[in-house]
């Protein structure tokens, strides 16, 4: 074929075949427990190609609106933009659920597969010497993760996500001298503010 003498072609003068045998090997070993980190690859590339889709609908905006959508038990309720628009996703928009509900239920299996993935690497002993860079880094970006889970939780202004943010607003508030910037920043003002929503959607996307 053409595609395989083009390789032996290239081969031939760069001797790279060895080069990226090594590199594949070394980014997909052949030992099944690796494949607990692919999984969390896979569940990120739904998590984007979700959440891109979800936030061409999703307002970010604590503004006061009154619902008018599907849900008639809600009609005529004065709510957030950001709660109107989640639920608009969820009754109006088509297939809005049901991408709300993979995007959710990936983001369960992105954390579960984080930590199943570190637990093979800390009882194998594979955080030791030369790869603890590695460890650190996947400790590191397992904090991201669920601080991105919090903020994509908080967004849709509902009793839950309120419930959640005034509880992490307290544990910043409780942060010896540096506690109310720290507030602050999450929030940009006292629980409840307007550019509460606003600030967790641009840290989540």
């Amino acid at each position: 074929m053409l595609v395989d003498r083009a390789a032996l072609w290239v081969d031939e003068r760069l001797g790279s075949a060895h080069f990226v045998s090594r590199a594949l090997r070394k980014a997909f070993p052949d030992h099944w427990s690796f494949m607990l980190g692919e999984i969390n690859l896979y569940a990120f590339i739904v998590l984007i190609a979700t959440g891109t889709f979800l936030a061409f609908f999703f307002d970010p905006s604590a503004s006061k609106a009154t619902y008018a959508g599907s849900y008639a038990l809600l009609s005529g309720t004065p709510v957030s933009r950001a709660y109107d628009s989640a639920l608009r996703l969820s009754f109006d928009v088509n297939g809005g659920l049901l991408i709300r509900q993979i995007h959710h239920w990936t983001a369960l299996i992105f954390l579960a597969g984080i930590v199943t993935h570190m637990a093979r690497v800390f009882f194998t002993g594979a955080f030791r010497k030369p790869r603890e860079l590695n460890w650190i880094a996947g400790v590191l970006l397992f904090g991201l993760a669920t601080f991105e889970g919090f903020t994509g939780y908080s967004l849709p202004d509902d009793l839950l996500s309120g419930t959640g943010l005034r509880i992490a607003d307290s544990v910043a508030l409780s942060v010896p001298f540096a506690g109310t910037w720290l507030s602050f920043l999450l929030l940009g003002g006292n629980f409840p503010s307007e550019q509460m929503l606003p600030r967790l959607f641009v840290v989540h996307v």
